[in-house]
């Protein structure tokens, strides 16, 4: 009897921690056993961490279904013979500042290298620079960043980088380490490589909650809020006139930090672009995660650009698991207490094939915390008919001993 009660018990912790959720979906019906691409969409990830390692599958049973993340697209090469080493002329770190690696270019021009990297989860910041003496140094790369830094059967990932082209000697590349942990950049080089497209990429489109306009100091200032903090990883622009212009604008987020005991607000720089009559106005940026941001545009003494349109868009995630036909399975996301799950479906797994069907998650709602609805008490089980009660009885008592005491002292006096 005692041990039934203890499971019941323990069945009701494990469910409690299981709905501890923020927003949940259910996947829709397969009709064959097998290994299924799900889309992560945004209104799940908008609730998630930015690593969504809180990502959970579960059957009808309340059981976790192992699952890992793949990106839509992935760097295939063959074997190791293929990569060739430049020269690293310098390497200094400084620690929780930078990391700064210095090569030689081989060639007369360059335009990409590829980076054996070290397993790291997360993402990294870096700039690229040239240089023909290794004393003056040029731009190239102002702020770069480095995405799925891990392999899923292997220690170390080759990331292949592209810059634009050009005949420095020198090329000097500056990972920031100010707010992530460091890299371990193994080797440098160029290796046979091909982008392979596990699934079309069909870039998602992030709802925008509202759009504000300001005109100030020959700048176009454009505020855009979001319901929630979204995953942005491109902005789409419509431009109906002038019909020739070159802008500049950069992209930015306002932070709240607190100085000499003050809350103070300030900019946080995300990205720059440029605006350009005769290219395409679709920006890839480094991936960001905000609620509100601002485009600010430098008109100089020009018109203001009429701007029809913005659209920010998000990559697809994917998630691959097994699943039944006709079972019933639910995602949940949101708890961020949870640890990222140690599943091994991506050890004995061969996803290299591109035919694996795609899942939707469906029915996606918030889950709002259960409020404790108090019974409502008789006013003699309320705490000031209590008090009332010992308030009494103590006068009670007191009376009686005083006339005892009275009575004691008049039988002493007779």
């Amino acid at each position: 009897m005692k041990k039934s009660i203890k499971l019941f018990v323990m069945f009701l912790a494990a469910m409690a921690f299981g709905q501890d959720h923020s927003v949940e979906g259910e996947i829709n019906s397969v009709n064959e056993d097998g290994l299924y691409r799900i889309h992560i969409p945004h209104n799940i990830r908008s609730y998630a961490t930015t690593d969504l390692h809180d990502l959970r599958i579960w059957d009808a049973k309340g059981n976790q279904v192992p699952y890992f993340l793949q990106p839509a697209t992935a760097y295939k090469r063959t074997n190791d013979s293929e990569f060739t080493e430049f020269p690293v002329v310098s390497r200094t770190i400084i620690a929780d500042t930078s990391a700064t690696y210095i090569f030689k270019n081989p060639y007369e021009t360059i335009e990409q290298a590829v980076f054996l990297i070290a397993n790291y989860q997360g993402s990294k910041s870096y700039r690229l620079e040239g240089s023909n003496d290794q004393k003056q140094w040029f731009g190239i790369v102002n702020s770069g960043q480095l995405n799925e830094l891990n392999h899923s059967t292997q220690t170390s990932v080759y990331k292949l980088i592209d810059f634009p082209l050009c005949s420095y000697q020198y090329l000097k590349v500056v990972f920031d380490d100010r707010h992530s942990l460091p890299i371990n950049l193994i080797k440098i080089g160029e290796a046979t490589s091909e982008i392979v497209t596990i699934v079309p990429i069909t870039m998602e489109k992030i709802p925008v909650k509202a759009i504000e306009f300001l005109e100030k100091d020959q700048k176009t200032q454009l505020h855009i809020r979001f319901e929630r903090p979204e995953v942005i990883n491109q902005i789409r622009m419509d431009i109906t006139d002038p019909d020739l212009y070159s802008r500049n604008a950069t992209l930015f987020t306002i932070k709240e930090r607190v100085v000499k005991h003050k809350m103070e607000s300030y900019r946080q720089h995300l990205t720059t672009f440029s605006l350009r009559s005769n290219k395409d106005l679709v920006f890839e940026i480094p991936t960001c995660v905000e609620k509100e941001v601002y485009l600010e545009i430098d008109n100089k003494d020009n018109p203001k650009l009429e701007i029809s349109g913005i659209h920010f868009m998000q990559e697809p995630k994917y998630l691959v698991a097994s699943l039944r036909s006709q079972e019933t399975y639910k995602v949940t996301a949101g708890n961020k207490t949870l640890n990222i799950p140690d599943y091994d479906i991506s050890e004995v797994t061969n996803t290299s094939k591109t035919a694996l069907p795609i899942a939707q998650i469906i029915s996606i709602a918030n889950v709002q915390p259960k409020k404790v609805i108090k019974e409502s008490t008789s006013f003699w089980q309320q705490t000031w008919f209590m008090w009332c009660c010992i308030g009494f009885a103590a006068l009670i008592i007191s009376y009686f001993a005083f006339n005892l005491i009275k009575e004691l002292n008049n039988k002493k006096e007779s």
